[in-house]
């Protein structure tokens, strides 16, 4: 259970202080049975699990991982900027770099063995960037899925809607 869907099961709206809920006998339960139903591994940001240590102490390593994150922006910025998705570029492209910082953040074992030995590579970090797009396109396959790729899509689709209703209805359609 994440913590959308956590949240999902609850109304909160009437706590103004989130220390209040510590309070609430009812939410605190259904916490702990999260917790339990993970086996009390709750956490946020990085789940690189007994790895982390070794990368937060390794500063080359560290900024490698830093280069591999700018580098897929940078991809699927071209990638997306050669679509010619017109007005809707900007918005696909923040929903894309949002899903690839949360597919790094909590990486499937699948991600986290890719991107492990992306990072052993020592040819690919003689730059600023990574320059070797095969390599960062294999990455993008296996980072954004097929469903990543439909979110995006609907991300894009809908702020395009909106732009269209707004300048629809801010404007006077003449024939």
């Amino acid at each position: 259970m994440n913590r959308h869907e956590f949240n999902e099961n609850h109304d909160y709206s009437g706590q103004n202080n989130p220390m209040d809920l510590l309070l609430d006998e009812a939410w605190l339960r259904q916490a702990v049975e999260a917790e339990e139903l993970v086996g009390g591994n709750i956490g946020a940001g990085l789940n690189w699990g007994s790895a982390f240590g070794d990368l937060i102490l390794n500063f080359e390593l560290l900024g490698r991982l830093t280069t591999l994150r700018i580098s897929l922006n940078k991809e699927v910025r071209l990638l997306l900027n050669n679509w010619n998705l017109g007005t809707a570029t900007k918005i696909a492209l923040v929903a894309a770099r949002e899903r690839i910082l949360e597919k790094l953040r909590l990486p499937t074992p699948q991600v986290k063995q890719l991107v492990l030995t992306t990072l052993g590579k020592d040819e690919l970090y003689g730059e600023e960037f990574i320059s070797n797009r095969e390599v960062l396109r294999e990455l993008l396959e296996v980072l954004l899925t097929p469903q990543d790729w439909e979110m995006i899509a609907a991300v894009a689709a809908d702020s395009l809607k909106q732009q269209i209703i707004h300048q629809a209805t801010g404007e006077k359609i003449s024939a």
